[in-house]
């Protein structure tokens, strides 16, 4: 007995140290920060693999190439192309309706009886394996079919999602290289301002130094030149934001050095208004955002048929093979071994289920219904994206030809003015102006630059012609 209340305390003691083993404490503090325990911090695998997966970056890129490391390295075409691959597998699983169950089984049974005095007690035990098939050999709702149309559907629907996702990917790579090239950009023209700041105040000394200059003049240039440095730390610090925002969407770590080439100088014009029709019908045609709308509207279709289904009867091919090993006492063991085995056909029918089937079939119509109404609003919204695509592009083309003319003048203007100046027919205050017309200029003819190219980004994502091929070499449209 003692050996049995020894064991008992083992047990219950055992059982208390494995709870406190998986007790996962509170923060003991309302102002302190949590210490983890060790088994509770977390690991830095997924990281060290981004780490692993860097490229050589030595040279410039252009944009097409910085979009291979991005469909290559950002994880968000991993995730779209996994979710592709369950949906792949489902779709495999819902084929397997069509094929038979085969069930494997074994059993045994031990029994006696204690009979009266006048009879002999009965000691039997009974073994053996065997195997059971149910088969559907036909549903008269035609479940079983919607449920594979339903899953292969679904499996367009996610597929079509992925090339979405790609589309997406090459779409922020060409949003993040403007905006760096932009930024880069945005450097030359500070240093070119300082550039021109120096200048006048070299001018503007020399002419105190000869007496024919004021010191209101050297203080004023050089409060332009200070402010001209300002501003190109604060251009210098856009490009390092630029550089990790192209980094992060060609999915690599931000501190790694990433290189690129201009690019092209030339902006394709933009489609006459009386295409636009015809460019909107086929964007809907082609984006694959739309088409995993309309795959989901026939999968949600699909779903009210196999949600129906079994208000139907089912038809069920039925079959065993059982090998039964016997032995009863009755005074001695006697062995009674057989085969056991059966097929036969067996109708199926549920004729109440207190309203689930019912019920069931009207929620899937109503999914369906919202899918469509889903599916009818991003339509709408296609259509609105390329119509003002174009007329953002449109009136991009016409912003960037204007800062060009813009910079033109104003370059002509301050050139003028700074001669002027040398020859003492202007003061320094004209000088200035004129340069910092031409400072603003410059700027200007960047930003209609990036947003030229952004809105021309835009449109194409817009319209379903954004892809790795048209990358270096854009157009502003493209028929289906």
């Amino acid at each position: 007995m003692n050996h049995r209340i020894y064991l008992a305390a083992a047990l219950v003691t055992a059982a208390m140290a494995l709870a406190g083993c998986v007790s996962a404490p509170a923060p003991e503090s309302a102002v302190q920060p949590w210490k983890p325990p060790q088994r509770a911090r977390t690991s830095l695998q997924s990281w060290q693999e981004l780490r692993a997966r860097c490229p050589n970056l030595t040279k410039p890129l252009k944009l097409a190439e910085l979009a291979d490391i991005a469909l290559q390295n950002n994880p968000a075409s991993r995730k779209a192309w996994n979710d592709a691959r369950v949906a792949a597998a489902q779709a495999q699983q819902a084929r397997g309706y069509f094929m038979p169950t085969v069930t494997a089984q074994g059993s045994v049974t031990r029994q006696k009886v204690n009979s009266s005095v006048d009879q002999l007690d009965q000691d039997y035990l009974g073994y053996g394996p065997g195997l059971q098939l149910n088969y559907l050999i036909f549903n008269f709702g035609g479940g079983r079919e919607a449920a594979v149309e339903q899953a292969l559907h679904t499996v367009y629907a996610a597929n079509y999602t992925f090339n979405s996702t790609l589309q997406g990917i090459l779409l922020a790579v060409q949003q993040a290289y403007f905006g760096l090239v932009s930024a880069q950009a945005g450097i030359t023209a500070a240093q070119a301002q300082l550039t021109d700041a120096q200048t006048a105040l070299e001018f503007a000394k020399l002419r105190r130094d000869h007496g024919v200059g004021r010191e209101l003049d050297v203080l004023q240039a050089q409060a332009l030149m200070d402010q001209a440095a300002f501003l190109l730390a604060g251009a210098e610090g856009a490009e390092q934001n630029a550089r990790a925002a192209l980094t992060q969407a060609l999915g690599l770590p931000a501190d790694v050095a990433v290189q690129v080439a201009a690019p092209a100088q030339t902006l394709p014009a933009a489609v006459d208004a009386a295409q636009l029709t015809p460019m909107i019908d086929a964007a809907l045609a082609r984006r694959p955002d739309i088409a995993a709308l309309r795959a989901r509207l026939q999968a949600s279709t699909s779903a009210i048929k196999v949600a129906g289904a079994p208000n139907w009867p089912s038809l069920y091919l039925n079959g065993h093979a059982l090998r039964d090993y016997n032995k009863v006492w009755t005074g001695q063991f006697v062995a009674e071994n057989d085969w056991n085995y059966g097929a036969g056909l067996s109708l199926q029918w549920t004729l109440f289920d207190g309203l689930q089937t019912r019920n069931a079939r009207r929620a899937a119509a109503a999914q369906a219904a919202s899918v469509r109404s889903q599916l009818q609003q991003a339509e709408l919204a296609a259509s609105a994206a390329v119509w003002s695509g174009h007329q953002n592009y449109q009136t991009a083309l016409k912003k960037c030809a204007a800062s060009a003319a813009l910079l033109n003048s104003a370059q002509a203007a301050y050139d003028l003015a700074l001669d002027s100046y040398k020859a003492g027919l202007l003061n320094i205050l004209n000088l200035l102006t004129a340069e910092a017309q031409l400072a603003r200029a410059r700027s200007q003819n960047i930003a209609a630059r990036q947003e030229a190219f952004t809105a021309l980004a835009n449109l194409a994502f817009a319209s379903g012609t954004l892809d790795r091929e048209n990358l270096d070499a854009p157009r502003a449209e493209r028929q289906p």
